[in-house]
């Protein structure tokens, strides 16, 4: 079967991580303050990111320098990974559920617009696919932004985009960039030195060896950081990250070329879209039959996540009227277009959808 997904690891990661094992010290050390620079070089944000052990947490830790809680309400989009919204609902705040663009899957800041109150405290924007949605939209609202970025591996110097205020990034097993697990949080300037607190119970890890018996706790934080295994490989993956990149929107391009099929749409190439994944859109009710065409030919395909209001703990947040959310989830699957793929596997993979 060709894969959906693959987990790309340096070969010499494991000589650093054995370097750690070895030193006697795994915690938030040296390697994830390394890390952090690398990463500030690497992105080029003003701000030097903050690393933490998921993007779950980067996105829950966003919510709560915004001060989010149970008497707030949060917009989100239901079409993302779960994990975009679990920090909202811990925090037992009320779910308002935007639409998306039927193509895209991007949030709709029409959308959002109709959905604000006096008790909205945040919005959570997701770049489906590595496409960036519309900040500069978002933020004419006046209310605190979080772009989840899980889907993405780009640089902050290109001023045609605003990008969300509070960025959150993962690095999970399979994304561009991977630690095995972990993430960024990107926040304001003016929210660093909270961010960096607040991620570790509220310590500052600056202040010398004996800063958790002496030191005085002002607000109780998290177990958010980072260790210096994750960083380690991600210290070594960076420099493959943009090669991955770089191969997913030349496939990807490729395939918005080639792909001839009537009852297929494809949204149009963004050279600035990550293309973590591709969507495709099927129509005359046939996603189905077309998931297990392909699954003949030994092609993966999936949607990669289904809508989050339908779940148990969601449902008391649905709304009435989301067409374009009903639109992708009756139509998109994603097929294969990461880098692991061969000039042949790409041209087989157009051939079968131009054939279904």
């Amino acid at each position: 079967m060709i894969p959906q997904f693959k987990v790309r690891m340096a070969h010499d990661a494991v000589s650093l991580v054995k370097e750690v094992l070895d030193s006697g010290f795994i915690g938030q050390g040296s390697k994830v303050d390394y890390f952090e620079e690398l990463l500030q070089e690497e992105l080029k944000t003003d701000v030097k990111p903050v690393t933490v052990n998921s993007c779950t947490s980067s996105i829950d830790l966003a919510l709560d320098l915004i001060g989010v809680d149970y008497e707030s309400e949060v917009i989100s989009t239901p079409q993302t990974c779960f994990a975009s919204q679990v920090g909202a609902l811990k925090r037992k705040s009320k779910i308002r559920w935007a639409d998306i663009d039927p193509i895209t899957g991007c949030i709709d800041p029409k959308s959002v617009k109709n959905l604000i109150t006096e008790k909205t405290k945040a919005i959570i924007a997701v770049n489906w696919a590595g496409k960036l949605c519309d900040y500069a939209a978002l933020k004419q609202f006046g209310i605190p932004v979080i772009e989840d970025a899980a889907h993405c591996w780009d640089v902050f110097t290109n001023k045609k985009f605003e990008r969300g205020d509070y960025t959150c990034y993962s690095f999970q097993a399979i994304k561009f960039l991977t630690c095995g697990d972990g993430g960024i949080l990107i926040p304001p300037k003016d929210k660093e030195h909270e961010a960096r607190l607040l991620r570790w119970y509220g310590l500052d890890r600056t202040k010398g060896q004996s800063f958790r018996c002496t030191q005085n706790i002002t607000t109780a934080g998290f177990k958010y950081h980072m260790n210096d295994i994750s960083a380690s490989i991600g210290i070594k993956n960076i420099p493959h990250a943009k090669d991955s990149v770089d191969k997913h929107r030349s496939n990807s391009k490729f395939f918005c070329e080639n792909i001839k099929n009537k009852d297929v749409v494809i949204p149009d190439f963004d050279e600035n879209c990550s293309y973590w994944i591709f969507p495709i859109h099927i129509l005359n009710s046939r996603k189905d039959e077309f998931i297990e065409y392909m699954k003949s030919n030994s092609i993966t395909v999936s949607p990669v996540h289904f809508r989050n209001d339908q779940y148990d703990c969601t449902i008391q947040f649905k709304e009435n009227n989301l067409p374009g959310v009903d639109f992708f989830t009756r139509t998109q699957i994603c097929i294969p277009n990461g880098w692991w793929l061969s000039s042949d596997e790409i041209d087989y993979i157009v051939e079968k959808v131009n054939s279904f």
